[in-house]
């Protein structure tokens, strides 16, 4: 039976239709800006990339020549759960069962998963404004209905969210950086966390805790985990800010019958996370010593990158700047007193040599006009203070 085609004519020319989840996302202002500012002369406070100086280069290439001379079988497909000793080591670090843990291409990944195993096209979910360019991107693509609700200090409004659900909104997920969220650098008070916690028992949706920088405290004490006031909450963990990105690794810890669904989705999505990534980013963590030793690098560099920005803003920008200092992280978000559009100065900005990420990157439903993002972990002190002469040159 003779197969119908069209005509070559027919269809020169014509779009290629989309489909509707990828017209539901834009491309990220943040990565976007990483190609025009990759110039020498660029200070670039804008990446939210790690100290490229601190991953474990040598330690990483040994694994790797390590592992393969022992066994080629790293080299081949594995389980979708993921390399078991690596799902216990994060299993053991979180205190629960290793059946809950499910390793990842990056938290990112894990939070796309997630997405797709909860969220029906239009379903709310509840995020804090401004909020995380990368699960604003996730969310939406899973075709979901973002409701943001405002942030300060102390993280999410967990009161403003609590009055929201009184008036009959029904979120699927609430997503939250409870750890110097990205952009804000604010960390989820304790009321807050066991708050938010019980809501989620009260009203039955799923908090999803993401963490990529929980580990970088360098300013008082930790703090509870939201997973520890209830069983409602997913955690997404990730390596790339203490051994490094490039390797994607990251983990999902999730309730068990939730867990068992998410193996089911990755399956469908890349069968598995690299095999020889898992074992040589176990062989690196679980090396004595590695994590004692990486955590007392990163730390002290950070902060003192970040008492270095924070020094610059207060003598440079003085009182037209409005900040808080963070206690870890990577970040500085601030705001103008006056009626700067930090979208508009970014030109002048750049023609100074310096750039930052305007506030409206991270806008979910907000304005954030007069407000901008700052990383501090990739520049030195001398480099810091400099973009931000620079930032203040661009002002004049």
């Amino acid at each position: 039976m003779a197969v119908q085609t069209l005509p070559p004519a027919a269809a020169a020319g014509r779009p290629i239709a989309l489909a509707s989840a990828a017209l539901r996302i834009d491309s990220s202002a943040i990565r976007d800006l990483l190609h025009v500012v990759d110039r020498p002369d660029v200070i670039s406070l804008a990446g939210g990339l790690p100290a490229a100086e601190t991953f474990p280069a040598d330690a990483l290439s040994e694994a790797f020549a390590d592992i393969l001379a022992a066994d080629p079988g790293a080299l081949q497909y594995s389980t979708t759960e993921g390399f078991l000793p690596l799902r216990e080591w994060a299993a053991e670090r979180h205190g629960v069962e290793v059946e809950r843990v499910l390793i990842t291409h990056g938290s990112q990944q894990g939070l796309d998963i997630v997405a797709r195993a909860l969220i029906e096209p239009g379903a709310a979910v509840v995020l804090a404004d401004p909020g995380y360019v990368g699960a604003i991107q996730a969310l939406r693509l899973a075709g979901a209905r973002l409701t943001p609700v405002p942030s300060d200090v102390d993280g999410l409004d967990v009161d403003a969210l609590a009055i929201r659900l009184r008036h009959g909104e029904r979120p699927a997920i609430v997503y939250v950086v409870a750890n110097f969220n990205n952009p804000t650098g604010a960390t989820l008070s304790l009321e807050r966390r066991a708050a938010l916690a019980g809501l989620a028992d009260r009203y039955g949706f799923v908090v999803v805790e993401d963490d990529p920088y929980g580990e970088l405290r360098w300013n008082g004490p930790s703090r509870a985990s939201i997973a520890s006031f209830s069983d409602r909450v997913v955690t997404l963990g990730t390596v790339s800010k203490i051994v490094c990105p490039g390797l994607r690794i990251g983990f999902v810890v999730a309730p068990r019958p939730l867990a068992q669904t998410l193996v089911l989705v990755k399956q469908a999505v890349d069968l598995h996370t690299s095999t020889l990534s898992q074992r040589a980013v176990h062989r690196v963590l679980t090396a004595p010593g590695f994590m004692t030793a990486q955590l007392d690098r990163l730390r002290p560099l950070y902060s003192d990158r970040c008492n270095a920005l924070v020094h610059a803003l207060r003598t440079e920008l003085g009182d037209r700047f409005e900040f808080a200092a963070p206690d870890g992280g990577m970040f500085v978000w601030g705001q103008f007193v006056d009626s700067i559009d930090t979208q508009a100065l970014l030109p002048r900005a750049l023609e100074e040599g310096m750039a930052y990420v305007p506030g409206r990157a991270f806008a979910v439903d907000g304005d954030h006009r007069r407000a901008l993002r700052l990383s501090f972990a990739t520049a030195t002190p001398e480099q810091l203070y400099e973009g931000v002469r620079r930032l203040a040159s661009a002002l004049r």
